[in-house]
């Protein structure tokens, strides 16, 4: 199989949140630094007004007041921008920006043959066409000489640059940078179509225009998700809603664009996909092959028959560009396999006919293959020099093996992940045998196993549109926000087969539990056909996707990696995961005719139909079935069902429902007694109440007293109040739970929920707050970790130990050191097998086991 190792990221989540979020969902959150509620509400449902204030980036201020004044006098303001997909869509935003509130504007962006950044020649050209104000993109941090320059010739220059800042800020009119350590608004990650936005939403905020800036957060969008900054912020916010606007651009050039990329979806819903790998390609092709202005000339149009031609004309030259670069990686392919430099620590390859402009990306791919550090170079034989792109591997710094060999290049830069130079073509080989050697010392045969890095092992029920929906929060995933990657375990799998034109990739159907997914796909790995092929067991790494078919929602696996069964199947993370299981949860039945007004309800046949008016409607997905079944079998939760809305499709009627836990008590009896013992039944099954429980439910049903509990989480203090709450229901009486803390939202079905203490309930659950309010005895219940002095309270002091057989552990702790030689409890076992823990409490050698063990003691 593949030359990988699998790296799980923590599974850690608190145990109690007050957010009514799937447990799978906050862990994919907090293993992206997202951990705070706060942080978690601003990250899933950020909005326009959460962008920062502009003015506090240094500069914006001064940026914008002198566009004003260039403005009111008539100057043209010049656009320098990038020839990359940053560099375009900056210089476009600019450009139409300006164009908007009626200023003259022109535009410069170099050749890839001029370099990067500014240069003297173009900014002399500037000035003689008249510019006196220029505007950079994307670049000019590092220009500490071009900018003196245009000082000396009179332009002012307004800097807006992401990039680092390695010595002092030129000289400019103003430095727009969010890297600059005087910055009072610290977010250093904005693309330079970023920063150029924020000096624009400075600049129509102070003209009262501000709503009118986001019309453009489409074009921000492109050129956010191709520059790979991270998806965090304003990042997350400009490509949240960029995305949306694309669906219905105003921009004539991107509409037409769009319309030609996806001919047969008129009502396509973009992705950061669409973004990176079929629409920004095809303005980089542009700077890769030519010229990138006809970039911006496709962003700027307003003429659609220049915006067909335009796409067009770009079009093709990413089909070249393609073309090339295929034929080049091929080349260089070839040349490892003969040479065998697939065996070396750095894979070093050159020649003479590939092209500067995508030898980047044929590096990139061939790191993707290989994993091995990778330098491509183009040898430019009449220049006697040969121009690099290098790419790196996670624990190689690229940029630390250049520096130990400086004086062999011309020219070289980078960072630690990816780099470029320049050298004499006399040095290449001097280069490999001292690029492999450096890489030698830092690197071993482990460092060469590509890391595929699992958010979360989840089980097949997972794979639902309930699971989909709430993932879709997450979105827009990118750089920083990556894609969640998922595992499997203990898997079978059927009908494998070879597919694609050239049969190198494969297709299955995953299994297990007697459930199934089929058609998943695995790109690129027919090479492990016949190894997967004799084996009965694999784990599987995959992504999930939704599709639609036919107006139905298809949900897939799209394979990254298999691997051999790694490890006895984990019935305690299953049982955990299974009782976890977030509601409500959202489905979509598929029915030929329009549901009544009736009710509907689950009835539980080979897999689970939805019921209305003794007819049925529809059918549960596989996936949900299966889970809604296991649920009831396992841990005896019932269920209610309703409809949340009806689309008319051409086929079906899509019927979206939501399935609640129901946690309504119903009884036929008459007699408190039996009302009590059914309702113990409900809550706890077979198991008996601890010598705690009984004492307290003594105290306030019997005895009729006022009671003051004292005890520690987890003593089983949640059975009580849901104990007093039931009854009182069937009563019909309501109770009150006074608390400042947060409590579970399941608590919310059965009680209302207050910070202070309200008049007219029959009972009140004091949670660690002292009532300062006199209440009828039997009707309040005071449950405090610590001992408190009140008045004409029953006291029950909570005391118990833990046997020398118990060992405690937390859940985390417990998944890790799972083994089906020993006892494990959880209150997330299934009923009967914590009845029989409990029966053999003291015979068992050793229990491992949560605080909730403690209810029993």
């Amino acid at each position: 199989m593949n030359n990988t190792k699998w790296i799980y990221r923590s599974d850690y989540i608190p145990q109690e949140t007050s957010l009514p979020l799937d447990k799978d969902i906050l862990n994919i959150l907090y293993n992206r630094g997202i951990t705070e509620d706060e942080e978690i509400e601003e990250f899933l449902h950020c909005s326009l007004e959460d962008i920062a204030d502009p003015f506090e980036i240094a500069d914006v201020r001064r940026g914008v007041d002198r566009i004003i004044e260039a403005k009111e006098k008539g100057e043209t303001i010049w656009i320098y921008g990038d020839y990359d997909v940053d560099g375009i869509t900056s210089t476009s935003l600019c450009y139409l920006a300006l164009r908007e509130i009626g200023v003259e504007v022109r535009y410069y962006i170099p050749l890839r043959d001029e370099g990067y950044g500014l240069n003297k020649e173009a900014l002399t050209y500037i000035k003689e066409q008249g510019g006196s104000l220029v505007i950079t993109v994307d670049c000019g941090i590092s220009s500490v000489e071009e900018i003196d320059h245009a000082n000396e010739i009179g332009l002012d220059v307004i800097i807006t640059d992401h990039h680092e800042i390695n010595n002092n800020l030129p000289a400019a009119y103003a430095v727009i940078n969010p890297k600059r350590e005087d910055n009072t608004y610290n977010f250093p990650y904005f693309a330079g179509v970023g920063t150029a936005f924020m000096l624009l939403m400075g600049l129509y905020t102070t003209l009262e225009r501000k709503e009118e800036i986001f019309k453009y957060l489409d074009i921000v969008a492109i050129g956010t998700v191709a520059d790979i900054v991270p998806l965090t912020k304003e990042n997350r916010i400009f490509t949240k809603y960029g995305l949306r606007l694309l669906e219905k651009t105003q921009h004539e050039g991107l509409r037409t664009l769009l319309k030609a990329l996806y001919p047969d979806t008129p009502e396509k819903i973009y992705n950061t996909y669409d973004v990176g790998f079929i629409i920004a390609p095809v303005f980089n092709a542009a700077g890769r092959l030519e010229d990138a202005k006809k970039g911006v000339e496709l962003m700027t149009t307003d003429s659609h028959k220049e915006a067909m031609e335009a796409s067009a004309k770009l079009i093709g030259q990413n089909n070249e560009r393609k073309e090339i670069q295929q034929s080049i990686l091929e080349k260089v392919e070839d040349t490892i396999e003969k040479n065998d430099l697939a065996s070396k620590n750095v894979i070093v390859v050159a020649g003479e006919d590939f092209h500067h402009g995508v030898i980047g990306i044929v590096a990139s791919k061939i790191v993707d293959k290989y994993y091995k550090p990778t330098i491509v170079m183009e040898i430019k034989r009449e220049e006697g020099i040969a121009v690099a792109s290098c790419r790196s591997i996670e624990n190689y710094n690229l940029i630390e093996g250049l520096n130990t060999m400086s004086e062999i290049f011309t020219k070289y830069g980078g960072h630690a992940g990816a780099a470029g130079f320049s050298i004499p073509i006399e040095n290449i080989s001097t280069f490999a045998e001292r690029i492999n050697a450096h890489a030698g010392m830092y690197l071993d045969e482990g460092d060469f196993q590509k890391p595929v890095k699992i958010d979360k092992e989840i089980s097949l029920h997972k794979v639902s549109y309930e699971f989909l929906e709430k993932l879709s929060l997450l979105e827009p995933f990118g750089f920083g926000n990556p894609t969640p990657l998922f595992s499997m375990k203990n898997c079978l799998f059927k009908d494998l087969r070879l597919i694609g034109k050239d049969k190198n990739h494969m297709m299955l159907t995953v299994v297990k539990d007697g459930n199934e997914v089929r058609n998943c796909v695995w790109f690129g790995s027919g090479h492990n056909f016949e190894e997967l092929v004799n084996l009965r067991e694999i784990d599987i790494a995959f992504k999930l996707k939704r599709e639609t078919y036919r107006d139905k929602y298809m949900n897939k696996i799209y394979i990254e990696d298999v691997a051999p069964c790694g490890s006895e199947r984990n019935y305690l993370k299953e049982n955990i995961d299974l009782y976890d299981t977030h509601f409500p949860m959202e489905a979509v039945i598929y029915s030929r005719r329009h549901p009544s007004d009736s009710p509907i309800y689950l009835n539980y046949a080979d897999g689970v139909d939805i019921l209305q008016d003794r007819r049925v409607l529809g059918y549960l997905d596989p996936a949900t079935a299966s889970l809604i079944k296991k649920l009831n079998y396992t841990f005896k939760f019932n269920f209610r069902v309703e409809i949340e809305r009806v689309v008319e499709k051409s086929e079906n009627f899509n019927i979206h429902i939501k399935i609640h836990r129901n946690n309504t008590f119903e009884t036929l009896a008459f007699k408190k007694g039996e009302v009590f013992k059914e309702i113990k039944n409900f809550l706890i099954g077979d198991l008996p109440y601890n010598n705690m429980q009984k004492r307290v439910l003594s105290s306030i049903y019997k005895e009729e007293r006022n009671t003051l509990l004292v005890t520690d989480p987890g003593r089983g203090s949640g059975t009580i109040i849901k104990n007093i709450s039931l009854f009182n229901t069937f009563m019909d009486r309501k109770t009150l739970i006074v608390t400042k803390e947060k409590l579970p939202a399941v608590y919310r079905e059965f009680a209302d929920i207050a910070p202070e203490y309200i008049e007219g309930y029959h009972s009140y659950i004091f949670i660690n707050f002292i009532p300062e309010v006199e209440v009828p005895q039997g009707r309040a219940l005071v449950i405090s970790r610590e001992e408190l002095d009140l008045k004409d309270y029953n006291k029950v002091v909570d005391h118990f130990l833990v046997p020398d057989n118990i060992h405690i552990y937390t859940e985390e702790e417990l998944l890790k050191i799972w083994d089906s030689h020993l006892t494990f409890y959880t209150k997330k076992l299934p009923p009967e097998e914590k009845l029989e823990i409990f029966k053999n409490i003291d015979k068992y050698h050793k229990i491992l086991s949560t605080r909730d063990i403690a209810v029993f003691l």
